[in-house]
This record gives C-alpha cells, sequence and structure tokens, in this order.
C-alpha cells in the first residue's frame, strides 16, 4: 500500500459489514506505518486519543494513540468486527470471560509494532500501554463501534456506552 487512500478505498469498498479475516489479513501489512498515518498521530494527556482517519458507510479507522499507563475501558465489540495493528510501542491486550456476572481473565497478549489482533461481537477486552514509551494503533472497526458494553472490572457491572463520534458520522 502506497497511500492512506489506497486502504480507505479498500473498506469503502464494502457494502456489508467487513469479516475479521479479511480486516486483520488487510492490516497486516507492513506499510501501515506511522509514516502513513503522521497526520493521525496526536496524544493527549488525560487519556488515549482517538483520531478518525476515515470514515465510510461499513466502516471507520481510528488512530488510538496511548500514553505510558492510558487503558481502554474494558469492552465488547457488539455487532462489529474490529481489526488492529500495532504501529509503534508495545500493546497488551487483556482478553476476559464472564461468568456467574464476573470478569474472569482470560488471556494476556502482548503485541509490538507490525503485529495485528482483532475481535468481534462478544469478545470482552481491554487494551493496555504498559510500556515506558508511547503507543500507536490503528483500529477498524466495521460497521461502527457503538452501543457497546463497557464492564467494571470490580462488580461485573455493565454499562452501554454510545460513541459520541459516531453520533457526529451518522449526522
Amino acid at each position: 500500500m502506497h497511500s492512506i487512500e489506497e486502504f480507505v478505498n479498500w473498506l469503502d469498498s464494502f457494502e456489508h459489514r467487513i469479516s475479521l479475516d479479511e480486516l486483520t489479513d488487510r492490516l497486516d501489512d507492513d506499510s501501515i506505518s506511522a509514516d502513513l498515518l503522521a497526520d493521525h498521530i496526536h496524544f493527549s494527556d488525560e487519556r488515549y486519543s482517538r483520531n478518525l482517519v476515515a470514515y465510510g458507510p461499513q466502516f471507520y479507522a481510528l488512530v488510538l494513540c496511548w500514553k505510558p499507563g492510558q487503558a481502554s475501558p474494558i469492552h465488547d465489540h457488539k455487532g462489529a468486527s474490529c481489526g488492529v495493528r500495532v504501529i509503534e510501542g508495545i500493546a497488551t491486550e487483556t482478553s476476559f470471560d464472564r461468568r456467574n456476572g464476573q470478569l474472569v481473565e482470560k488471556s494476556v497478549t502482548t503485541m509490538k509494532a507490525g503485529e495485528v489482533c482483532g475481535s468481534f461481537d462478544d469478545d470482552i477486552h481491554e487494551i493496555r500501554n504498559n510500556g515506558d514509551v508511547n503507543l500507536v494503533t490503528l483500529h477498524v472497526y466495521s460497521p461502527y463501534l457503538d452501543n457497546i458494553n463497557l464492564y467494571d472490572r470490580e462488580t461485573g457491572e455493565i454499562t452501554v456506552f454510545s460513541d459520541p463520534m459516531v453520533a457526529s458520522l451518522s449526522a
């Protein structure tokens, strides 16, 4: 891939939900680099930042920028495929199961630059920057990730999250 436009054109070619296998296969491309995404790499001191790269009827793509210690909420991907490529740094993904209303840690995976993972539907996970350098990841959701469940690690309580970014894209 020589440009972000080429990647976006591929995403735009879908008239339906992009399968997780198709997303992760396409993200497993070493030309997807910090140089290619430089215009979308912006950090925040408060929390990890979500920077919109592109969107279409069946997807949106975000560059997420994580300072050391920043983490996503524990969440699922209700109704969506999500492919993630680590661009710079090291990401830690913790996957969970629910048993008797509580979260139980299932696995912890460390991913370095160039590695790809994916989640969909009822997969519950958290992504975190446990390192001491900044982390940059590219996330592609198909369709939009909205009205997902957020999980409290201690109580197992579930709250529904509506992404304000999705509302602005749909307007």
